[in-house]
């Protein structure tokens, strides 16, 4: 980012955070530099957690695109939560088309703030979501299945799984995604279509575990 102009600002980690790892507490520290840093400069800031934009991104286009490519043939949508963008704008999207589709927000196990669990396993090795944050905005107000669980361990082998059996070079949060779709498809969907979706690319991750 600095090569391409970028002024990047770094922000230390909150007390008693695992280095690498994003907490809930790390993210409230850099969104308060953000907000000084905004005003400040008079700035624009392109806020995927609170930017609209986000949410109809996904509801005009990624949406959309999903039912043309299943051709409407689709049971249930699940999808690790970040910001909540993606989730929200498809599965308004999918409710749309037929209300009976099964949407899911996908959570860390011992991390589902969004579910309204306890939080025991902050340090979990998901990366891009599961910042033990109870409430994000584009999940207000929206009518979906629940939530499920899945764990590190199973996000990290269900990743390296689509690496081998499909060549599909993903990260942790696909892997969760992928995790999160194998529970439906041992139950309640077993013989239906379940969709996800594939977060990012496995080349951030090469330093950590998940290629170890």
């Amino acid at each position: 980012m600095e090569a391409l102009g970028a002024d990047v600002i770094l922000v230390d980690q909150a007390s008693g955070s695992a280095p690498g790892q994003v907490s809930g507490e790390d993210l409230a520290l850099v969104e308060q530099v953000a907000d000084r840093v905004t005003r400040e400069r008079g700035a624009f800031r392109a806020d995927q957690s609170e930017l609209d934009g986000n949410f109809r991104s996904h509801f005009l286009h990624t949406g959309p695109e999903i039912w043309a490519q299943l051709g409407g043939d689709i049971n249930a949508f699940c999808d690790f939560a970040g910001s909540g963008g993606n989730f929200s704008g498809v599965t308004k999207y999918l409710k749309q088309q037929d209300p009976t589709i099964k949407c899911f927000v996908v959570e860390p196990e011992g991390a589902a703030a969004l579910a309204g669990q306890t939080i025991i396993r902050p340090a979990h090795s998901i990366q891009g979501g599961g910042y033990a944050m109870s409430d994000l905005k584009f999940l207000r107000e929206l009518d979906f299945g629940g939530y499920l669980q899945v764990s590190s361990d199973d996000a990290r082998t269900a990743a390296k799984r689509l690496a081998r059996e499909e060549s599909i070079f993903a990260s942790f949060s696909s892997g969760a995604n992928l995790a999160a779709a194998l529970q439906f498809l041992k139950g309640e969907f077993a013989g239906h279509t379940v969709c996800i979706m594939i977060c990012d690319s496995g080349l951030k991750y090469l330093s950590t575990d998940l290629w170890e």
